[in-house]
This record gives structure tokens, sequence and C-alpha cells, in this order.
């Protein structure tokens, strides 16, 4: 990979464009989500295309990289963000040219099935990216803290510094240091194999995941293990973990039972993932893990994306 770009940090007014790189997405909360967008003192461009659809995709696979590589150009938009996550953000992945989105480098904001594509734009043109909130979720948040964590996010110059740890806790105690990368779980498992494999060497490994059952997420992290991706793994933090309601099994016994060699601290409960309450955070940044007390473990990030 090369040397990591840095644009500027967004300031009151720029602009940030909206791409729909997987599925269709709920219009209302779409809109509400821009105005939130608005309200934090930013400016708002999407297509007027954005909104098509074909079968379970927000239009074809080549509108959806076509869009994404326009904003890329666009020399006025400073950063980039995404209508909803779902699924097909690894179909486009192939048509991207990653020569031509590193030399138009900008913040990039997603999660979810956004996992693999941020992963190959870190990894594959160099590009900032955060694990944040899309669009359609910004505008169900049920307070303003989805939104202010995002803006301080992207408006930080250098390094973020401490992150919001409230309500997390260790299940291994002790203290590391490496670089944070991470996302869904399931999607971290497709990228295996593929040309936007996510590298995991001497990182802080973040996961969440949604609505799978214990026997499925045991499943995905023994394959983690198994393939050698936890080999060099210094700490993981686990963010928010939601099996279906029905499940019978306990996430926190099968996560202990998984990771019971690993050597590293292990956090539970970080604020972000498929939460209304989401704590934006930086990928392929420089970080310490400090879980000495497993009550109030701290998380900080050493080195920034934006300057």
């Amino acid at each position: 990979m090369r040397h990591m770009n840095r644009p500027a940090a967004l300031k009151t007014k720029d602009l940030i464009g909206i791409a729909a790189p997987a599925s269709p997405f709920d219009r209302k909360k779409f809109m509400h989500g821009v105005h939130v967008l608005e309200k934090l003192g930013f400016k708002v461009r999407f297509s007027s295309d954005i909104f098509d659809q074909n079968r379970y995709l927000a239009g074809t696979d080549e509108r959806r990289a076509r869009e994404l590589t326009g904003l890329f150009v666009d020399k006025e938009v400073k950063a980039i963000m995404f209508a909803r996550g779902g699924y097909g953000s690894q179909r486009i992945i192939p048509l991207l040219n990653s020569e031509i989105i590193g030399n138009n480098p900008k913040p990039v904001i997603g999660f979810s099935d956004i996992t693999a594509l941020l992963a190959y734009l870190r990894q594959n043109a160099s590009v900032p990216t955060f694990y944040g909130p899309a669009i359609t979720q910004l505008g169900s948040s049920p307070d303003g803290f989805t939104g202010e964590m995002l803006a301080a996010a992207i408006s930080t110059s250098g390094p973020i510094g401490y992150a919001a740890m409230n309500g997390s806790y260790a299940l291994n105690t002790g203290k590391a240091e490496g670089t944070f990368v991470g996302g869904c779980l399931s999607i971290i498992n497709s990228s295996i194999s593929t040309p936007y494999e996510m590298k995991t060497e001497a990182s802080i490994l973040f996961i969440e995941e949604i609505n799978e059952k214990v026997y499925v997420l045991d499943r995905m992290l023994t394959q983690l293990k198994n393939s050698g991706k936890l080999e060099s793994v210094r700490a993981v933090v686990f963010g928010s973990i939601i099996p279906p309601p029905d499940e019978p099994h306990d996430v926190v016994s099968m996560i202990q039972d998984v990771f019971k060699s690993f050597k590293g601290p292990i956090v539970m409960n970080y604020p972000a993932g498929h939460l209304d309450r989401f704590a934006t955070l930086p990928l392929g940044v420089d970080a310490s893990l400090d879980a000495t007390d497993a009550n109030h473990p701290r998380l900080t990030f050493l080195s920034g994306l934006l300057s």
C-alpha cells in the first residue's frame, strides 16, 4: 500500500457527496439524514438516480460504480458518505480504478456492507476511511450523539485522541498498540482470499455484527482464527454484537470460548455498529488500548487521517 493521503479536515459549509453503492433505501429516512448533515453545517450533494432500484441493489453495478467515481473526481466534494449498506458494495469493486481514486483522495465514511469498500479504498488507493454512520442511520438517531461524533471525526486535523467508551468493559485485561482496522464481521470474512482482503497484521481489530445467531457468529470468528487473520492481532474491540431476539445462547460466553487462547486485551460494547448512537472511528491509524481496568478501558487514536 502506498503512503496514506491526508486531505484537509472538513470545515463548515464544505460539501459532502452521497453515493448508494449497495442496497436501495428508505427515501424518508434518507432525506432526514441529509437534513441532519445540513444542520451540522455541511452542504450535501447526491445524484437524481441514487434512488434507482435493480432487484435488491440501488441500480446497476455500473451506475453505482460510476456514481462513486464521480464523487471522487468532483473537486467540490470534500468527503463521501453512503445512503445505506445492505448488500452490493463488493460487486462494484472490480469496476473501480484505484489510480483515479488515489489521485483524488478525500475522507470516506461508511459501515456494515461498506466494510469491503472501505478496506479496498484504504489498502488499494490509500484513501482515508472512517467507520461511521450511513445517511439513513443519521435519520433514525434519537439524539445528536451520532451526528456530533461524525462531525468531530471528519473535522479534526491530526489524531482524534481518546474515543468515547461509555458502557464498554474488558473480557481480557491488558495493554496493546497497533493499527486500528475492522468492520462488520460477515463482510470481513467474505473478503478473505479476495483482492480486498482486510489486512489485520499488528492491529487492534474492531468487530461488529447484527442479526446473526450465536452459532453463526461462532463460525465466523472461528473462520477468522483458522484462516490466520487473528495470529498477529494485538487486541480486539467488539462493537455492537446483536443476535436475533429469540437467540437462546449467550454471545459473551461464546466469545470467551473462541478467544480462550488469545493473549491480548478484549473489549466489549464499544458504541459503534448497527446502533442509533454511533461513535465514528478512524481506520488505518495508530491506536493504543489500555484495558488494565476492566470497567474503564481507554482507546486512544495516536495518529490522524486528515491534515
